[in-house]
Formats: structure tokens, C-alpha cells, sequence
């Protein structure tokens, strides 16, 4: 069976493309591939090629002209990973795509039938969905509640808080420990640190050909500490 891993959130800059880049760093001696579904940015698609090569990465449109998601397309899509090589995906959702993506499990295919057809493909689905704080956490918290209705328990949906959003530890801390009282699973990532540590994973990301042996002593540590995050998350 080939492991698809959709990363989801309707609501933009929240760090899934962060998300998906330390996964990258984490599977890049693996054969993981990574499709870019966001057509308003495709930043994953470069950044993405200089951590694992270009041919582990490609765009794929779902949506047409009117921004709407067309049901032949998202086919296409998982056949065409049921057909590919790799036995490990992660897909990357903008906003946009996220959003329609709700909507046809709302109206046009139930969970329970995405969940055959992708089991008569060869395929096994995981979901994630990205949360970031301050005012951008209700919307994030809305779809994350509306997809797990819509999901009916049929996939593995996870929440992933994104801590460097809430504008302090204490602060993401207390926003963690509330969502965990409602009996949301979730995991944390993307408290970079502090000072120099935070600029330079920040321009690491942004480099042409990231190289963490580049690092500082004190970047190194909490780069291996968010590898270490990541790496539990998606194990």
C-alpha cells in the first residue's frame, strides 16, 4: 500500500509550507515524494527540489479557472500516485484547495467512499492540518473541526500547531493545553527558537542549496531538536 499524507488548512500562511520543507530535510536519504498543489505561491516546488532533487517534486493543478475543485482532477491525482513509484507521498494544499477540498468530501464524496476507492488503488491516506495562533487560530480551529466531521473517522487526521505563531511560549503553551481539553490529538512544531537561531534556520530555508553542516552551534542543536519533532510527528 502507498502512504498518502495530505497537509491541509484553509486558512493561508500558517506554516504548512515550513511543515513540509523540515519533512523533506527528514526524508530526503528516503524515497519520498512531494507534490505542490498551491498554484497561488508554488514556493514548495524550488525549495523543495534543493532539499531532495527535482524529480522528487512537481505541481499539480486541481482547480479551474474559477477556483473550483474539478472531481477528474483530484482522480488523476491519486491515480497517478497509486501508479507512481515511490511508496510515500506528502501533498502540499493551499488555502484555496484545501477549502474545496472540505467541500467535495461535504457534497460530492463521502469519506467512506474516498476510503474504498483509494483502498481498491493500492493507497492508505493520512491528514494533516496546520494551525497557527493569534487571529488566525478560530478559522484554523473551524476547518480542523469541520473536516473532522467530514472525515467521519474513516482517515487518521492529526492537528499540527504551529507554536512559532502564537507570539510566545506561554502563550502557544496555554492555547495547546485548551485544544487538548476539547480531546484534540495534536502535535507541535515550529518553535524555531530564539535570537540568531530563528534568522538563521529562516535563511537556511531560503537558500538555493540549504546545507544544515552550515549552521551555528546553537542553530544546530534546535534544527536536530525540530528535525527530532518532525520526525515523531510523521513516524
Amino acid at each position: 500500500m502507498k502512504q498518502v499524507n495530505l497537509v491541509l488548512q484553509s486558512k493561508g500562511g500558517v506554516g504548512k509550507s515550513l511543515f513540509i520543507w523540515f519533512v523533506a530535510q527528514n526524508q530526503k536519504e528516503e524515497k519520498t515524494n512531494f507534490i505542490d498543489l498551491d498554484e497561488s505561491t508554488q514556493t514548495s516546488v524550488a525549495r523543495l527540489g534543493a532539499v531532495v532533487g527535482d524529480q522528487r517534486v512537481r505541481s499539480f493543478k486541481i482547480l479551474n479557472e474559477y477556483k473550483k475543485l474539478e472531481r477528474e482532477k483530484i482522480v488523476e491525482l491519486f491515480e497517478g500516485l497509486a501508479g507512481g513509484k515511490s511508496e510515500k507521498y506528502y501533498v502540499d494544499f493551499g488555502a484555496p484547495e484545501s477549502a474545496e477540498f472540505l467541500h467535495l468530501l461535504q457534497h460530492d464524496v463521502p469519506a467512506d467512499i474516498l476510503q474504498q476507492e483509494l483502498a481498491a488503488l493500492g493507497i492508505t491516506l493520512r491528514v494533516f492540518v496546520v494551525v497557527a495562533g493569534r487571529d488566525a487560530l478560530a478559522s484554523c480551529v473551524n476547518y480542523y473541526n469541520a473536516l473532522m466531521t467530514a472525515l467521519a473517522g474513516h482517515f487518521p487526521l492529526t492537528m499540527l500547531v504551529n507554536m512559532g505563531t502564537f507570539g510566545g511560549v506561554e502563550t502557544a503553551e496555554k492555547a495547546v493545553e485548551k485544544l487538548k481539553e476539547l480531546g484534540i490529538e495534536l502535535k507541535q512544531f515550529g518553535d524555531l527558537g530564539s535570537g540568531g537561531a530563528v534568522k538563521d534556520i529562516i535563511d537556511l530555508i531560503s537558500q538555493p542549496q540549504p546545507d544544515p553542516a552550515s549552521l551555528g552551534l546553537m542553530s544546530k542543536i534546535m534544527y536536530r531538536k525540530k528535525q527530532q519533532e518532525i520526525h515523531e510527528i510523521i513516524s
